[in-house]
This record gives C-alpha cells, sequence and structure tokens, in this order.
C-alpha cells in the first residue's frame, strides 16, 4: 500500500520545477501525493530564502507540524531548497521535529536520503555545493498537462548585493542543448502546447559551455519541435539581454510576447549600489527597442523598494520608470536583509512605515498602469490557449493570452489544452472577460 506525500512549495518558478522532481522520484518510493497534512506520512517544505518573510513562513509552519508530529512519531518532516542549502545543520537545532534536510543540489539523492531516514529513524543533512545538471533524475510528475517548465541553466554568476540565490544554487551551470531538446521533444509527444525555459538568468545560457550555442540559438531549436506551440522564458537580466535575443523574439514564431525584465530600481545611485550592471538610461534603451521591434510587447518587472540609503530622490526615479516603461505587471518587494549578502552589512537602512508608504504608492500606481492597459484591450481578438476550469468560478474556463494576461470565459464545449480565438468584452485588473470567436467564421 503506498504511503502519502505532502510538498509545500515556497518561492519562484525554479522551486515549483524541483518540487515537480521531488515528487516524481519519490513516486517511484511508492509514495502518492496528497494536499491533506494530516494523510501524511512525509512532509517536505520546499523552501524560498529570497525574502525574511518567506523564512519566517517556513519556520512558522515548521511550528504547525511539530503538534501533527507529536501526534504520529513516525511522519518525516524534511526541509529542502533555497533555506535548507544556507541554514543547513541549524534548522535541526530550531525546529528539532525535523528529519531531513537536503540543498537544491541534492534532490537526485531522495531514494538514499530517505531510506537512511527510515532505516536510522535520525537525521539525515545533505547539502552539496555542485552537481551536473546534465544527469539529473527524469522529469516524471508534472502539475499541468499542458504548460511545463524546463530548466536550461541552474545558478547565478550576478552576485547582485541583495541577492542570496548564487550562494543558495551556486554559480551558472548549463545543461546542454541535446538534453533540454529530448525533454521538450518528449513533452511535445506528451501533449503539451507549452513550455517555460527556466533559469536565474536565461541570458547567460550556454556561456560556461564550449558548445558555442547560446540562448537565442536554443530558442530556434525549441521552434523546431513539432507539437510545441508556445515557447516562454524566465528570467532576462537586463545587461545581458542582446539585440539578436530582440531579433529572435520577434522572429521566432512561437515565442510569446512577453517577456519579466526586472529593473529592481529607477535610481542609478541605487542600481550602482545594487550591483546591477547597467543605468536607469541603458534599461529605458532596452526596453524602448524592444517595443519598436515586438509589436504589442507586455513587460512585467521586478522592484525592490527601500534598499539601504534609498533617499526619497531614488523613490521619486523609480517611479518615474514606472510611468515611462508601462509594465503591464510588476512583482514589488521591500527590501530584506538576507545572510552573506553584501547589502546586508550596509548601514543607514530605511525605516519600516517608510518603505511601506513607497511600496503602496508604486502599487498604487502600477493597478492604474495595469488597469488602463487591459481595458484597451476591450474589442480586440486574442489567440488564447485554454488552462481548464477557472479557479474563482468553476463553470468557467480560463486561459492565458500569448501577452501572459488571464481571460476567463464560458464555452459549451470542453475545450482544456486547445488553442482559442477570444473576442476580450472586459478588462479587469487582474484577469479579462472574453467570448469564443468559432474559428472558420
Amino acid at each position: 500500500m503506498g504511503r502519502n506525500l505532502a510538498v509545500l512549495t515556497y518561492g519562484c518558478q525554479m522551486n515549483k520545477y524541483d518540487s515537480e522532481r521531488i515528487v516524481g522520484i519519490l513516486e517511484g518510493l511508492d509514495f502518492q501525493l496528497t494536499e491533506d497534512l494530516t494523510l501524511a506520512d512525509m512532509i517536505l517544505l520546499n523552501t524560498c530564502s529570497i525574502r525574511e518573510k518567506a523564512e519566517q513562513k517556513v519556520f512558522s509552519q515548521l511550528g504547525r507540524l511539530k503538534r501533527l508530529k507529536e501526534g504520529n512519531p513516525d511522519l518525516i518532516i524534511g526541509v529542502c531548497g533555497c533555506i535548507a542549502q544556507i541554514e543547513g545543520d541549524s534548522i535541526f537545532q530550531r525546529a528539532p521535529q525535523v528529519d531531513l534536510v537536503f540543498g537544491t543540489l541534492n534532490i537526485d539523492r531522495l531514494p538514499y536520503m530517505v531510506r537512511e531516514v527510515e532505516k536510522k529513524r535520525g537525521r539525515v543533512l545533505e547539502i552539496a555545493e555542485d552537481c551536473n545538471p546534465d544527469i539529473q533524475s527524469p522529469l516524471t510528475f508534472r502539475e499541468s498537462r499542458i504548460r511545463a517548465w524546463v530548466s536550461i541553466i541552474q545558478g547565478c554568476n550576478n552576485y547582485c548585493t541583495y541577492c542570496v540565490v548564487p550562494y543558495t544554487r551556486g554559480r551558472e551551470r548549463s545543461r546542454s542543448s541535446s538534453v533540454i531538446l529530448d525533454e521538450i521533444r518528449g513533452l511535445a509527444e506528451q501533449g503539451y502546447k507549452e513550455v517555460t525555459l527556466l533559469g536565474q538568468n536565461v541570458n547567460s545560457y550556454g556561456k560556461d559551455r564550449s558548445d558555442d550555442i547560446d540562448f537565442s540559438e536554443l530558442l530556434s531549436m525549441v521552434e523546431e519541435i513539432d507539437g510545441i506551440e508556445r515557447i516562454r522564458f524566465v528570467t532576462s537580466h537586463p545587461k545581458d539581454i542582446s539585440v539578436k535575443l530582440m531579433y529572435a523574439m520577434r522572429d521566432l514564431s512561437k515565442v510569446c510576447e512577453h517577456l519579466h525584465l526586472p529593473v529592481q530600481s529607477g535610481s542609478d545611485r541605487i542600481l550602482d549600489m545594487m550591483g546591477r550592471g547597467y543605468t536607469s538610461e541603458e534599461y529605458l534603451s532596452k526596453v524602448d527597442r524592444l517595443k519598436s521591434l515586438i509589436s504589442g510587447i507586455a513587460i512585467s518587472t521586478d522592484i525592490i523598494v527601500g534598499f539601504p540609503g534609498e533617499s526619497d530622490d531614488d523613490f521619486k526615479k523609480t517611479e518615474e520608470i514606472l510611468r515611462k516603461v508601462e509594465y503591464d505587471s510588476i512583482f514589488l518587494f521591500k527590501y530584506s536583509p538576507r545572510p552573506e549578502t553584501l547589502a546586508a552589512s550596509l548601514s543607514n537602512h530605511v525605516p519600516t512605515d517608510i518603505k511601506e508608504e513607497r511600496f503602496d504608492r508604486l502599487l498604487m500606481i502600477q493597478k492604474e498602469i495595469t488597469l488602463k492597459k487591459n481595458r484597451d484591450m476591450e474589442g480586440g481578438i486574442e489567440e488564447v490557449l485554454v488552462e481548464g476550469p477557472s479557479k474563482k468560478d468553476r463553470k468557467k474556463l480560463t486561459a492565458r493570452t500569448r501577452s501572459n494576461k488571464i481571460v476567463n470565459f464560458s464555452s459549451n464545449r470542453d475545450i482544456k489544452g486547445e488553442m482559442a480565438d477570444l473576442k476580450i468584452v472586459r478588462g479587469g485588473l487582474y484577469s479579462l472577460d472574453g467570448e469564443v470567436i468559432e474559428r472558420g467564421c
């Protein structure tokens, strides 16, 4: 009889991809996935340490799991991901109920680690510093049957002063193009329509290999795979995005007109302190070129408010870049110091109330921009990929435009996983409403 597994995932798409790998491996050990923690024989927390608040959530959850462990001493509790990579053995001290801690580069060792926990009924710790991304276990579990994530490069070489990723995922290691393409061909054979290529900085793909294949060329290779109809990618670093990539986005028909391009700040002084490697003028120049080359491109971004030493004038420049670019959406964060990063040692930290005020200000501006852009889509026709029932209204279907907008609509047919044409009848703040237009009419 199978055992029940619960996986709680925090953080970015890379963590979600890792969780799919974890579930696939453990299914091979006769575990089956459950969302009910009270029924679980093993609970794994795949953690994120990019923000202090994310780390607090993990340890709060571990506190709640302690009560489950007291009622079921055989319950295995594990912590993996970025917090595990940094904190290591100290997690056992903070949360004695934890049995297993393993890092971001140890996922393929899960069968051995689980056996060790079960055999010894003691704690197991594994934290690797490096790995070969080409020999990881094949991914056998995916949350979606329509859209899939595919890792192309792991780690980061940029060492931005606020960011912990180089310490949690190591330096950049590109997977070979043959391994990536084989994985995507397999997805196409299984009926997947869309792939998202993942990396902390996809623009750096191939720089650490001798294959002489860069990211633009990899996109061209994926374009040739029959069955895949849409290609997305995250994340691009502004200093590394090339004109060659911009032309690839324009010319490759399967590459969607959406780009996530983190700006972080509009102030050159703060960008320099962050170690970002570009100025606001250089960033805006690339945005202008993207918009001139790619009709209707949607751009999203990350912004940090309250970086140490951020003045009112620095913040005003971030506000200005928000208005100049007119992003389709933003991911907004209040700066929090992270262990091992250079920014954590800086003085002149911004008071919490000022961070919150600036956060609320940018959020208000962005909501106005997003609503206006979504309303401007009313009356237009959009090709969408239908993902399934809407989470808010199960009587409706939800779909995604090429520009990464969510559209809810009604249909008298089950067209999950199909491409469809929708007329946008209402643009809301968080989603659009559409009506089906029958193709060929």
